[in-house]
């Protein structure tokens, strides 16, 4: 049995569809205060209790992306947030976006993200039809997700890999998501693979995939240079380009604006080892990057707050290293389009292999990789390993 929502911005959203006999019903309510935006960005620790794999966003994180204020990217894209309660009890969230540069690339569509939900159906029928009458009263027809906010951030559902902690931007979530979305309608869209290698394992496939590098620099003349960290602005620059050039015809992929990225970078500068960010440059001009991070999430525990001890991690390092952490993610690779079939991509995977055999780190981490990126599945493919943790992303017709 379903019933109508009732979708104005500003009202109560009930959702008595589905209840059992005696529980209130469910209500979804738009974020309107700091009370509201709380509980919010308080909802995984309500759900997630002890799961050992977990790992929380920082809540300043989390407040610095919902603020209209403080985040560029609300000037960009149309975004609501909601909370689901039962009674006067939290018991799920949603977020609605449209993002207007996706629209135009992609088609009429917008996407829910930062989903959380008990295993209930009609919790999470409740937000997923509050974001879908959102989106339809802007004239959209098509919802996907999860995109948090937008596609080149947190994105799908943890399908595959429940068994080992996230790596710092991996989306995580119980088992029980999938089962909850699909059961509202939605169905597979495209699946992402995330990978990791390790410093002990394929040692022939690392020296083969470094001699190939060396072969590939020598051969076309390039050279490899670590970002440069007192020309900050002025490399963020450059690497935005590089993405915008290198990303154009990604799948899911839309060009990140000036004030978008200097956003990103601003909240991943403190996080930044030199070490790990390569720009591949032919006669001067750069025409590849590697942009790695240290992943945060083996040291920032499950309070979400910058802990005394996490803020003297990050102010005390040893040459660029947080101390403690092991493992480099892969955040952003790419080459120009006039590079390609240059062997650019040959020489960023010898890359990924120097971190992991020279800087310190043990491991290497990727966020996402699409099912459809030929080039970034060729070069994950020169690493012989199998995904570690498999995303879908949904979608339904409105």
């Amino acid at each position: 049995m379903t019933s109508e929502l009732s979708v104005l911005d500003n009202e109560l959203i009930q959702q008595p569809a589905g209840q059992r006999q005696g529980r209130p019903p469910v209500s979804v309510r738009r974020v309107a205060s700091r009370r509201d935006a709380r509980q919010f960005i308080s909802m995984p620790w309500r759900l997630y209790g002890d799961d050992p794999h977990w790992r929380p966003t920082l809540r300043r994180v989390m407040h610095a992306k919902m603020n209209a204020k403080h985040n560029p990217l609300h000037q960009e894209v149309q975004i609501e947030n909601f909370v689901a309660y039962r009674g006067d009890n939290p018991v799920g969230r949603i977020s609605a976006s449209i993002d207007s540069a996706y629209v135009q690339r992609y088609g009429d569509c917008a996407f829910f993200g930062f989903f959380e939900s008990e295993d209930d159906e009609a919790v999470a029928g409740a937000l997923l039809r509050t974001a879908e009458q959102w989106a339809v009263r802007r004239g959209i027809t098509k919802m996907v997700g999860p995109f948090s906010y937008t596609s080149r951030e947190e994105v799908g559902l943890l399908i595959s890999g429940y068994d080992k902690a996230p790596a710092v931007m991996q989306p995580y979530n119980p088992r029980y998501y999938p089962e909850l979305v699909e059961a509202a309608g939605y169905r597979k869209k495209f699946d992402t693979a995330s990978f990791r290698w390790h410093v002990d394992g394929n040692p022939q496939v690392q020296q083969r995939l470094l001699k190939r590098a060396d072969a590939v620099m020598r051969d076309q003349g390039v050279s490899v240079r670590s970002v440069r960290m007192g020309d900050y602005a002025d490399e963020l620059e450059m690497l935005r380009g590089l993405y915008n050039d290198s990303f154009a015809h990604h799948p899911e992929n839309v060009p990140l604006s000036r004030e978008v990225f200097s956003g990103m970078a601003a909240e991943m500068r403190p996080l930044i080892d030199p070490n790990i960010v390569r720009i591949v440059e032919s006669a001067g001009t750069p025409v590849g990057f590697l942009l790695m991070l240290p992943d945060v999430n083996e040291v920032t525990g499950r309070s979400g707050r910058l802990t005394p001890a996490l803020l003297a991690r990050l102010a005390v390092r040893c040459h660029g290293r947080i101390r403690g952490i092991d493992t480099a993610v892969v955040v952003l690779i790419g080459a120009v389009q006039t590079q390609f079939g240059a062997g650019i991509g040959r020489i960023l995977a010898g890359e990924i292999v120097r971190t992991i055999t020279g800087s310190g780190y043990s491991s290497v981490a990727t966020t996402w990789v699409h099912e459809d990126n030929v080039w970034s599945n060729s070069l994950t493919s020169q690493m012989k390993t199998d995904p570690e943790k498999v995303h879908r992303v949904y979608q339904k017709a409105l």
